[in-house]
């Protein structure tokens, strides 16, 4: 019997489970998960460039540089580390609208550029190394077919552990350019003595870079070390023991 008022109710329950347990084991851990600093490095990289002004100038006012990273990347377990980025100048320089006898009139112009760079460089881990775990390869259970006499192809027990490492990555600490910049293509301005214009100019820079290399890890107050060391005996006693329930084989590491 309808007794909605004329509209039809059609709310209902389309199916409903009570969830079973689902059991946990304790598994070897830490204290504490933090960045920890596994290296500290000051690299130097070195860089020509020439350089085309928007308009030609006859003297250079000032430079702002600043220095941007667009890659970091530590490849492991080597000790290399691969560094790109740029760097960022404007220059503000004077241009000519007027020359006379011994005066030019001019007036303040600006150009910016980004100069690329891409290096690779060697780091020393000093005590402390990155925790990296490469992935088991998988393994696959065959059965003997007595009817057969061979394998049995409609039967087969397969293992896949997958781990799950924490990134290594940088911090830039600071920066510093050192640089020259050198006009080599001037055109004389007329009356003046030793004043040129120029378009373009070779940049040749020193920049320094100080990094750190960090990864967040698991750190135990008694000790950190046998404590990596259990959670990798964990995992190679779970490729290698099929012979043993995965319950036993936890305890067993735990022990």
């Amino acid at each position: 019997m309808n007794t909605s008022g004329g509209n039809e109710c059609n709310a209902s329950v389309i199916n409903a489970d009570t969830l079973t347990n689902a059991d946990n084991y304790p598994c070897c851990g830490g204290d504490f998960k933090i960045p920890k600093v596994l290296t500290e490095f000051i690299v130097q990289i070195d860089t020509e460039s020439v350089i085309k002004l928007n308009e030609p100038a006859y003297e250079i006012k000032r430079i702002e540089k600043q220095v941007f990273l667009t890659q970091c990347r530590y490849i492991p377990p080597t000790d290399k580390v691969f560094l790109e980025g740029y760097i960022r100048k404007n220059i503000e320089y004077a241009t000519r609208t007027c020359s006379r006898g011994s005066a030019i009139g001019g007036s303040i112009k600006d150009t910016t550029v980004h100069i690329p760079f891409k290096v690779y460089t060697k780091v020393n881990f000093k005590g402390s190394f990155p925790q990296i775990s490469p992935n088991l390869p998988s393994q696959v259970t065959r059965y003997f077919d007595q009817k057969n006499m061979g394998k049995n192809f409609r039967e087969a027990d397969r293992s896949n552990i997958e781990i799950f490492n924490e990134p290594v990555y940088c911090e830039l600490e600071w920066s510093a350019i050192f640089d020259a910049d050198i006009d080599k293509k001037g055109n004389p301005i007329n009356g003046l003595i030793n004043e040129e214009e120029f378009n373009e100019f070779t940049d040749k820079s020193v920049l320094y870079l100080c990094m750190k290399l960090l990864q967040k890890q698991q750190i135990c107050c008694k000790d950190s070390m046998n404590q990596s060391m259990e959670d990798f005996d964990l995992v190679n006693s779970l490729s290698s023991q099929w012979n043993l329930p995965i319950t036993e084989v936890i305890q067993k590491n735990d022990n």
